[in-house]
């Protein structure tokens, strides 16, 4: 049986049977897979503590004929353990699982990974603002998978936004329309130009930069209703753990 050896992040289990895992794993190299441990819920079982959730691993796999099977898996670096706030952990659920809805299994997107791992390090191991955190992810996700919102021109008259707009997001035309084409969607949500030029920022600029900025709070819920918007319409499904995290 040939065997495989890949890093990767733990980003959903299932129990199977009596005593085994599937888990869904975020690799460095291969995309998103899902692999077997088996015997793993027994007392004892020697791979217990290192194939939970939210841990970064080396893996070692055997080819199975339909899943991989885990013979081996040491923790390079853990995002969730003791003493963690109820805050981070929602953060952590959430971009673990818009991660898991939008990737397509063994579909490699280059750059996907490493925004999973970057983010999911920051938000262990630094204050974090949920609503700028989570917009980020959102956004970069979206940009890394080719679903980009228009953010310059108006997506409905193409022509460049200016400063006097009055400005609105259609998520049905995929990006931001000017107050002469308003009325092309009825559910268009109103932004203001802030909310616009903060949207802009977490496209072009990284995780460490975008931290420092400090936002008024109607920006910051205004730009997480727009990327949750977004997102909710290209995975065709609201994620579940957003409900969570919106109440923590």
């Amino acid at each position: 049986m040939a065997t495989i050896k890949t890093s990767g992040i733990v980003i959903r289990q299932i129990n199977l049977g009596e005593a085994d895992k599937i888990l869904t794993i975020l690799t460095r190299d291969r995309g998103k897979i899902r692999a077997v441990v088996k015997g793993v819920r027994r007392p004892k079982a020697k791979l217990a503590g290192f194939t939970d959730m939210f841990r970064y691993n080396d893996f070692v796999l055997a080819e199975g004929k339909n899943l991989d099977i885990v013979i081996s898996a040491v923790t390079i670096e853990q995002f969730i353990s003791d003493g963690i706030e109820l805050e981070k952990i929602g953060i952590i659920y959430y971009l673990c699982e818009l991660v898991d809805k939008l990737m397509e299994e063994t579909n490699e997107v280059k750059g996907v990974f490493e925004l999973l791992r970057e983010a999911l390090h920051f938000v262990r191991n630094h204050d974090i603002d949920s609503a700028l955190i989570k917009s980020y992810f959102e956004m970069k996700m979206l940009l890394l998978l080719g679903y980009s919102p228009e953010l310059n021109q108006c997506v409905a008259t193409h022509k460049k936004l200016g400063d006097e707009d009055e400005l609105s997001f259609s998520v049905r035309l995929g990006g931001v329309l000017c107050g002469d084409a308003k009325i092309k969607d009825d559910f268009a949500r109103p932004i203001s130009q802030n909310t616009l030029k903060f949207l802009r920022l977490l496209q072009c600029y990284p995780l460490a930069d975008v931290s420092k900025i400090k936002a008024d709070p109607e920006i910051l819920n205004q730009m997480s209703a727009v990327t949750s918007d977004f997102v909710e319409y290209v995975m065709e499904v609201r994620p579940k753990s957003l409900a969570v995290l919106g109440e923590l």
